[in-house]
């Protein structure tokens, strides 16, 4: 029987959930159950490839709210198919014309979840290699490699920042704090957007951002020091599962004193308050500064995750 491509049923999408995949890459059998529970993977936004009625490829976009995806979650070939690479490709042509239908504008940007370790296995380095060239030709030909940070309960705490006090601000202060601090950003794609875009547009685009996420707007704050200069900005957020550092940033003439020891402390200690008995972070490869700044506040560099864009 040909290989063939289908928008699943509820029960399929399940059955996709355990799909063999290559051990250790992307999400587990578990947390695809529970994201379909929630309605954030939802059949109308996946497909299915089939081959002798086998599920042997899925893809499945995410929507944070249910109601209109904004992510690619989900996006496999069974790792021992001698097509694996015809399957993603196809998955995604066929994805991309399904959501282009519906009004989504694609295509919608995959983050890979590997182990930190993912250069030393050849299994993994080969499912890289082969989903970022597809991912290429489906036009997402950009890539950056990010590491996933988390606290948990009973990990060692930061001591509380007692250089700075924090404060509310309006939209308009944070906007132009994130055009501040944009300037010489470390972070990859704050600086991909700055090649294209302003300051400006860039912040407001990403205070809209913040406001859409799960975490609440009065948790933001600005710094500042004992002398009463703006130092720079910690806002507490949330993913649908966890409490989440979110975003925080120094401005340019304030670097190289360590505030980002007190910024990621004073998020810290903020969500520990709340009850949090987990917190994510996550940051560039190359923004080594942050990477330290997670270890000295006593969070675990979990995972790798490469994001794959337009």
């Amino acid at each position: 029987m040909a290989m063939r491509f289908m928008q699943p049923t509820a029960p399929s999408l399940l059955d996709a959930a355990v799909m063999p995949t290559v051990p250790g890459v992307g999400m587990t059998p578990v947390e695809i159950e529970a994201e379909i529970g929630a309605k954030r993977l939802r059949p109308e936004w996946s497909v299915l490839a089939l081959d002798d009625d086998m599920i042997v490829g899925r893809a499945m976009w995410w929507s944070r709210d249910g109601q209109t995806p904004i992510a690619l979650d989900v996006w496999d070939a069974r790792c021992d198919h001698p097509e694996a690479t015809t399957i993603l490709n196809d998955l995604l042509t066929r994805g991309h014309a399904l959501l282009a239908d519906a009004g989504v504008d694609v295509p919608l940007q995959h983050t890979m979840r590997i182990p930190t370790t993912w250069r030393d296995d050849e299994l993994i380095r080969r499912d890289v290699a082969v989903k970022t060239a597809a991912a290429a030709a489906g036009g997402l030909a950009r890539s950056n490699e990010r590491r996933q940070f988390q606290w948990d309960a009973g990990s060692s705490m930061p001591p509380e920042p007692h250089r700075l006090r924090f404060e509310p601000a309006d939209d308009s202060t944070f906007v132009e704090m994130f055009a501040r601090a944009a300037q010489g950003s470390l972070d990859v794609m704050t600086r991909r957007e700055l090649a294209v875009t302003d300051p400006l547009t860039l912040a407001r685009g990403e205070v809209d951002y913040y406001r859409s996420c799960p975490g609440d707007r009065d948790w933001w704050r600005v710094a500042y020091d004992l002398a009463g200069n703006v130092v720079g900005v910690a806002i507490p957020s949330a993913t649908p599962t966890n409490r989440n550092v979110g975003y925080l940033a120094i401005l340019p003439e304030h670097r190289g004193h360590g505030y980002v020891n007190d910024l990621l402390a004073y998020i810290t200690h903020f969500h520990v308050r709340e009850g949090a008995l987990c917190i994510t972070g996550t940051t560039d490869a190359v923004n080594t500064p942050m990477a330290l700044a997670f270890n000295r506040a006593g969070y675990q560099c979990t995972e790798t995750r490469i994001e794959l864009e337009k």
